[in-house]
Order: C-alpha cells, then sequence, then structure tokens
C-alpha cells in the first residue's frame, strides 16, 4: 500500500528510525518518512518506543543476575542437556 502511495515501507521506515531521529535525514527522504507515519499507527508506536528507550537507556537496561543465581542456572542447563 504505501509503495503505491509513493511513501517508504515499514521496513524502510525501520531502516531510518536512528536517522530520523538523530536529525540526519536527507529533506526528501525526511518528508516521506513523516508522511508514513501519518498513516502507519504501528510505526508511529515503534519511533515513540524507540525514542523512549533512546532518551533513558538506564530505564531499559537488563538487569543482572548474581553469581549465585547464574551457578544454579547453568547447573540446571547442564543436566538438561545430559538428558
Amino acid at each position: 500500500m504505501f509503495r503505491m502511495m509513493g511513501l517508504p515501507t515499514c521496513e524502510e521506515v525501520d531502516k531510518f528510525t536512528y536517522d530520523f531521529l538523530d536529525g540526519t535525514l536527507e529533506v526528501r527522504l525526511l518528508k516521506s518518512v513523516e508522511r508514513h507515519l501519518r498513516f502507519c499507527k504501528n510505526c508511529q508506536k515503534f519511533i515513540v518506543s524507540y525514542r523512549r528507550i533512546k532518551m533513558n537507556p538506564a530505564k531499559f537496561s537488563v538487569p543482572t543476575l548474581d553469581h549465585e543465581l547464574k551457578e544454579k542456572m547453568f547447573e540446571f542447563l547442564k543436566k538438561q542437556s545430559k538428558v
């Protein structure tokens, strides 16, 4: 549908997300992505989510596991792989 409208596809918008949010897209491409976003709710949600993560990465960081829990997990996985 988007291709028929002369707009980038969702996959193309995904490729341009980082540059779009950094403001480094050339003007013609920027306008195309903005037009795509007017029509595509999924890409709008993706951009909003990506922007939140980019602005506050610590909030979305992966928690660390303590050493004892890691050891127990490794032992469990070793036993499972021998079955």
